[in-house]
């Protein structure tokens, strides 16, 4: 268990209470002082103490991050059955919602095998916000980052890959160089064409796109074909295209926008190209490439039972080569 330093905010009392409670903080968790020790440094009561140490947390001047043992016993299983390259494999917190556990594994991960001057693209949804989130900022200098797609939908909208990159500028600000991909919604594959034909005459969108194909980390989510899910789901509702087609036609799950079956290959038919066949979006078959090339990572991090079967797929299609998931998933994946 991490404490991190207090911030504050708020009315905490007077100021002569405020640098008790930020010594109290200082002796308790920095320096590991029993709270005895602490009331005779400070002339105060240890219920003084105690409670001046419940107040902090109440108040939001610590925050605790949890550092938990991860099973690499379970990501080794994982490495050998589905050929990647690492794994990692978080406890499954019992609330249902790992996003957040899955997150800071992610960043660590992200962490470890980053370095400054790298490219690193970024596709959407709530699990990459998680990752983003737990970055330690300005820890690396001159990364360039690329949305891996300029999709973006009308309902239900997702955190798009160019919103995850602003966010992640954010943290390096200002060593980093940060660009966007257009968004468009066009009703028809013929549109879609004409349009991308028109865009990459540009130079400067040309380059933009060209270098998100060759980035060296890529950060990528995996989609589950569900009732209600933004992202591709919602999407494919605006061409009209249900859930309940997108299962007729075999598709278990999409990474960036690309769906696939069951075996991991990508469903390409007619009513899907609209969605598939993006603007300017990096393709599975891109994506597969980075992920075999040797020096190439695109860390895969998804979790929950309800992706067991897209995340089967990814796996089976090899669109990433480093898998980020809780335990009851791969306990799943691996049976």
């Amino acid at each position: 268990m991490k404490f991190l330093s207090p911030r504050v905010s708020g009315d905490l009392g007077s100021a002569r209470e405020l640098r008790q409670m930020v010594q109290c903080l200082e002796l308790h968790y920095r320096q590991q002082k029993p709270q005895n020790e602490i009331a005779r440094a400070l002339g105060i009561s240890t219920s003084k103490v105690s409670r001046l140490l419940k107040r902090a947390f109440e108040e939001g001047l610590i925050r605790v991050e949890l550092d938990l043992p991860q099973n690499p016993r379970l990501a080794a299983t994982l490495v050998g059955r589905f050929g990647l390259r690492d794994a990692v494999v978080v406890p499954t917190s019992g609330r249902g919602d790992v996003k957040d556990a899955l997150g800071a594994a992610a960043a660590a991960y992200f962490e470890k095998v980053a370095s400054s001057g790298l490219r690193v693209g970024l596709s959407c949804g709530f699990t990459l916000y998680h990752t983003i989130h737990h970055l330690k900022e300005r820890r690396f200098r001159d990364l360039t980052l690329y949305p891996l797609s300029g999709e973006s939908t009308l309902r239900l909208v997702d955190l798009s890959p160019n919103t995850l990159v602003g966010m992640m500028a954010a943290k390096y600000r200002p060593h980093v160089a940060a660009y966007a991909l257009p968004v468009q919604h066009l009703a028809s594959l013929s549109q879609i064409e004409r349009e991308r034909r028109r865009l990459l005459r540009d130079p400067e969108v040309r380059k933009i796109y060209e270098g998100a194909q060759s980035v060296d980390v890529a950060l990528v989510g995996i989609g589950f074909i569900g009732e209600g899910t933004p992202g591709f789901c919602s999407l494919a509702e605006a061409y009209g295209v249900s859930v309940r087609t997108l299962r007729r036609l075999g598709v278990v799950g999409e990474v960036n926008y690309q769906p696939f079956d069951a075996g991991g290959k990508v469903v390409d038919r007619p009513e899907l190209r609209p969605l598939s066949r993006r603007v300017l979006s990096v393709t599975a078959d891109r994506l597969q490439a980075l992920s075999r090339a040797e020096a190439k990572y695109v860390i895969g991090v998804a979790g929950g039972r309800p992706k067991v079967g897209a995340i089967r797929g990814a796996l089976a299609g090899r669109f990433l080569n480093v898998l980020v998931t809780d335990e009851d998933t791969a306990l799943a994946l691996v049976g």
